[in-house]
């Protein structure tokens, strides 16, 4: 599986890198990333709710990006600097790569300490500002519709969801049967048997609702509950945490990639239908067209992020925001040992706009980056000898034939103005 993920890795960089005779010169890069590892959302109260044995103790409070975690994004941000160095993006230079990398994050303390260390990994002899709304206010760029702007439909989300489920949310239970299944094992031991009691997993089986603050639509349930339990497994195994204490030592890496189809299939239904992810990411996607224009004009635009100047724009978010720009793309992408459309800890969509040298056109590469669940886990060095896994992605109506699905930067512009709608954007959230 090892051997497999690397040949798959170096084979995708190598099949981006030699995609035309003229490969383009990039001239600005848009990265959405996820923060790193961090502790379960939810209190050890609450987990162990759903188990036969405690669940293992946390260095940090719930929610908090971990000592391995902030280790983790600092390999990747050595990895990026490695890479767009290679390419001329980035000079090497502190002073100089200071005035080319933006840094946006969402004001939750993970995605903060995210952007510090990849920061820390990019230019390590400085520590660049991180641009991030107060603590405690909403940042619309990353929960537009908990602000809320556009009225979002709820209902409408609701019924978007419904749409893909043949109306029957019981359908999604039974196609991921398998997994509900093997996760009882993990939680209860062999017999798969929770004690007597109200709470007990899978619990009520799922149903489709209005959703809560950030969210248009929710999966409740079984769904949402095994989406809890999953991402806390796998927390526990990206932390490095020994095997004995992931899944009570009766969870392999295999046995993860199973369980990885509920935390897949919650957030594509929940977040990446497009209705919701319309709703959610409108304001996201008019941001990164507007700092494209600028990147292409030299001009300041309003609504772009940072200057023109800036060619490497960093966004940390959350995996909903990463999900919510493939749903109103319609992007797929896969990595080796996870489901369709993962999105682990420290995975990034990234956007490069290239420049052919042969016409001077524009043309876009969509890719998804992340360490394998076991680079992440084991903290293994990154390099461009030694990268992570990256995933070379296809967007409907735009991309092209060639190993890189480059995309014309006037197709993609035109599917973007399709897609965005004007009432989920907030100029003034840049």
């Amino acid at each position: 599986m090892c051997a497999l993920a690397v040949a798959v890795t170096v084979g995708a960089l190598a099949a981006v890198a030699a995609a035309a005779p003229d490969d383009g010169d990039l001239r600005l890069v848009v990265m959405l990333t996820r923060h790193g590892v961090r502790s379960p959302l939810q209190p050890n109260a609450e987990l162990d709710k759903y188990s036969a044995q405690p669940w293992p103790q946390w260095p940090v409070a719930p929610g908090v990006l971990t000592a391995h975690g902030n280790q983790q994004m600092v390999l990747m941000g050595q990895f990026y600097r490695e890479l767009y160095g290679s390419q001329g993006l980035l000079a090497g230079r502190t002073e100089e790569d200071l005035s080319r990398i933006f840094f946006r994050a969402d004001n939750d303390q993970r995605t903060i300490a995210t952007a510090q260390a990849l920061a820390a990994g990019l230019i390590p002899t400085a520590v660049p500002k991180v641009d991030a709304r107060p603590e405690g206010q909403t940042d619309p760029l990353f929960r537009t519709v908990q602000v809320p702007v556009g009225n979002p439909d709820r209902p409408l989300g609701v019924a978007a969801v419904l749409g893909r489920l043949g109306g029957n949310p019981a359908l999604i239970d039974e196609e991921c049967r398998p997994a509900i299944q093997a996760l009882a094992h993990v939680l209860y031991g062999p017999t798969g048997a929770p004690a007597a009691g109200p709470a007990a997993y899978p619990g009520p089986g799922t149903t489709v609702q209005p959703g809560h603050g950030d969210h248009t639509a929710e999966l409740t349930g079984t769904m949402s509950l095994s989406l809890r339990l999953t991402d806390a497994l796998l927390l526990e195994y990206a932390e490095g945490m020994p095997m004995s204490e992931v899944g009570w030592g009766r969870l392999t890496p295999e046995g993860l990639t199973q369980l990885l189809q509920l935390h897949s299939q919650y957030f594509n239904l929940s977040s990446g239908t497009f209705y919701p992810a319309q709703a959610q990411s409108s304001d996201l996607m008019d941001h990164i067209l507007r700092t494209m224009d600028q990147a292409v004009t030299g001009q300041a635009q309003p609504g772009a992020f940072g200057n023109p100047a800036q060619r490497l724009v960093i966004l940390v978010g959350h995996d909903t925001n990463i999900i919510n720009v493939g749903g109103i793309l319609g992007l797929n992408w896969r990595l080796p040992g996870t489901q369709l459309n993962p999105v682990l800890p420290g995975g990034a969509l990234i956007f490069e706009l290239r420049q052919h040298r042969r016409d001077g056109q524009y043309f876009v590469r969509t890719l998804y980056v992340s360490q394998t669940l076991l680079q992440t886990r084991t903290l293994e060095p990154l390099s461009l000898k030694n990268p992570p896994a990256v995933a070379p992605i296809f967007v409907p109506e735009c991309s092209g034939t060639g190993p890189g699905f480059e995309a014309p930067l006037e197709r993609f512009r035109a599917v973007l103005r399709r897609v965005i709608d004007p009432n989920f954007v907030v100029p003034t959230s840049s």
